[in-house]
């Protein structure tokens, strides 16, 4: 299956070498348009109807995220690129899609497309798009997560996940309704995302959602009793990090 592409960047230096990249080295992408900001953008996917759309996120006048936003529905997949914008990539993150980092590695793009050519193939990304345009609506917190499980995608409501375990290679999410959800992600990758969404890592195996805390016990590492009657404990090297992360 050969992949109809459109690039938008409005860096010309970066538009072309990541054309000649996909030409040289990706067999299974062919360029059919080349835009050098987003209305030209929006233009050439509605002539093309492109299966795979690669998106520099900062671009003057209309970013890509603001591009995105004028599109009622993406029947196509999309590989973000970007240098250095913390928050976009946190907002790719949660919602499981994939972005390139300039300057972008070739190995890093083949396994992109790979990654895009698979969600095309089982049409599984329309509601990672959806999920990426409510975080984006709401710039002061995440509120979707979506989470890779063993039988598809989940989206879950950041607000009602009580903790997460770890699991070797997995991540047992259990929920406020008592449900567990299995992820295929590390628990070190939804530290990563979560922290800063007031959850703590309380040990090697337990990253906790702050606000569902009912009690902190104290003793050696001490203990956190979560609103569910769950009780889990608090390893000694982090309890005062701990204890100061709840108090705040």
């Amino acid at each position: 299956m050969i992949l109809k592409a459109i690039i938008v960047d409005d860096e010309p230096n970066a538009r072309e070498k990541l054309q000649l990249m996909i030409e040289r080295f990706c067999r299974d992408v062919e360029v059919c348009g080349v835009a050098r900001d987003a209305e030209e953008g929006l233009a050439m996917i509605g002539k093309h109807q492109p299966d795979l759309v690669f998106l520099d996120i900062e671009m003057p006048v209309l970013t890509g995220f603001d591009m995105l936003k004028q599109i009622p529905e993406i029947n196509f997949e999309i590989i973000f690129t970007t240098a250095h914008d913390e928050y976009a990539i946190r907002a790719i993150k949660f919602s499981a899609l994939d972005y390139l980092l300039k300057p972008i590695d070739l190995e890093q793009l083949q396994l992109a497309i790979q990654k895009a050519a698979t969600r095309k193939t089982e049409k599984t990304s329309t509601q990672q798009y959806l999920s990426l345009k409510e975080n984006l609506s709401k710039p002061s917190a995440m509120e979707q997560l979506a989470v890779p499980a063993q039988t598809g995608m989940l989206f879950l409501k950041v607000r009602d996940i009580v903790y997460c375990e770890a699991d070797s290679n997995y991540t047992k999410i259990m929920m406020l309704n008592k449900q567990k959800v299995v992820s295929t992600r590390t628990l070190k990758e939804y530290e990563e995302l979560l922290t800063e969404t007031g959850f703590i890592r309380i040990h090697h195996s337990w990253l906790i959602n702050k606000t569902h805390v009912k009690q902190y016990v104290k003793g050696e590492g001490g203990q956190v009793i979560m609103n569910d009657g769950t009780a889990l404990d608090v390893s000694r090297r982090k309890k005062e990090y701990v204890i100061e992360r709840l108090k705040n």
